[in-house]
């Protein structure tokens, strides 16, 4: 999730984070949002793409929701 934060502050300029995290049913359910930019597009870059890689090989998955000017909102699963 450090790489979701350096995204926030390094490209998106957003002045607030908010990390939700819970364990439920036998996962981690971690929420990182941002009020930054927006427009955040694995296929531009390699952050969410290796991001995604992980969170894939751990048997997880992630949702990235950023429509441009609306900051962005990270949704992991991961299974303990």
């Amino acid at each position: 999730m450090s790489e979701s934060l350096a995204n926030a502050a390094k490209h998106a300029h957003a002045s607030r984070v908010r990390i939700d995290a819970a364990v439920r049913d036998g996962w981690l359910h971690l929420s990182v949002a941002d009020d930054g930019a927006g427009g955040a597009d694995p296929a531009r870059g390699s952050g969410l793409v290796g991001l995604t890689d992980r969170v894939d090989a751990m048997g997880g998955s992630i949702t990235i929701n950023s429509p441009a000017g609306q900051g962005t909102h990270l949704q992991v699963h991961l299974p303990l």
